[in-house]
């Protein structure tokens, strides 16, 4: 490995070290630190994917540090991360469960308005700085008349086509969630306590509440409110707001989570008996629009019965 290189990941390991206590300077610099060259990105999407790794298989690094670590937390309020360099590759420890922080937003000019869609409606939302937003069915989103770079998606999903702006990024909140522009194309669905961030091109910032996560093209985001965790994985971007043609991927998710894609896409309510709706499902669906063709193609796909009563869809175990 060449000094450059070395020195590259030293920078992304402290970047991510200081990301707890940044403030809106910092934030900036760090910023303009990943948009300088490509290979600080690769370097810091490296250290924010091999936390989010271990999230999920701890059994991978070890708990204790490597011999003569270069890296490891100082401040008290972050006890639980340790990072070492050894054997030309980076190691580390982190906690497995992230919550998100609160950002302040508005004021006291706020003017705020709603957009909501009925199931199965779609509506594109043309802001004034030159952002498009996509809004899928059945979804709410709040937006505000003296600030077009705040919006929050009450429920539901939106493609975001950001117009970037360094001095303003935009905000997205959902929840407790927030995710903030760094310039791209982004998606973001809000089921119950689950948020899903995808991205498209540019990157983005999942802010948590001590650790900010950033996510380039090509990276995939879950939070699990409920239980406080985050899982970071990779996604064809071919398939970031795959909803506005009618398609829906899978990969090793509960087949219920089907059901919020038909409600927004067809516009119709579908039960889904729970002995299959936590059954996992791995693929791509294409959605018509029109429930008598989806809805029997669902049930196919796992092998089970399906029934209308007139007013709701079910799908129920042969």
């Amino acid at each position: 490995m060449t000094a450059e290189a070395a020195h590259i990941i030293d920078r992304a390991v402290d970047w991510q070290l200081r990301q707890a206590d940044m403030d809106d300077q910092a934030w900036h610099a760090f910023v303009a630190w990943l948009e300088a060259d490509p290979a600080h990105a690769r370097a810091f999407d490296a250290v924010a994917l091999d936390m989010a790794l271990l999230g999920d298989h701890p059994e991978l690094y070890p708990a204790e540090p490597l011999a003569a670590p270069i890296y490891q937390p100082v401040a008290a309020r972050a006890p639980r991360r340790v990072w070492a360099w050894a054997g030309g590759g980076l190691a580390v420890a982190a906690a497995a469960s992230l919550t998100l922080m609160f950002v302040p937003i508005g004021g006291s000019s706020a003017s705020p308005y709603t957009v909501e869609t009925k199931p199965g409606q779609r509506q594109d939302i043309a802001l004034n700085d030159g952002t498009r937003i996509e809004l899928n069915g059945a979804s709410r989103l709040l937006l505000d008349h003296a600030n077009s770079r705040i919006a929050t998606l009450e429920s539901g999903e939106a493609t975001f086509h950001v117009h970037h702006d360094a001095g303003a990024p935009f905000t997205v909140r959902s929840g407790g969630q927030v995710v903030q522009d760094v310039g791209t194309v982004f998606n973001v669905a809000r089921d119950g306590k689950r948020l899903d961030v995808q991205v498209a091109e540019g990157s983005v910032l999942l802010q948590p509440n001590r650790e900010a996560v950033a996510l380039r093209a090509g990276a995939a985001a879950s939070v699990q409110e409920d239980v406080g965790s985050i899982t970071v994985s990779k996604i064809d971007v071919a398939k970031v707001g795959a909803w506005r043609s009618g398609a829906i991927a899978f990969a090793g998710e509960p087949f219920g989570r089907v059901a919020s894609a038909v409600l927004r896409i067809d516009g119709v309510t579908l039960s889904i008996d729970s002995s299959l709706s936590q059954r996992p499902f791995s693929g791509m669906v294409r959605l018509t629009g029109t429930a008598a063709r989806d809805v029997p193609h669902l049930a196919a796909l796992v092998g089970a019965d399906w029934h209308h009563d007139g007013e709701r869809w079910f799908i129920s175990p042969q």
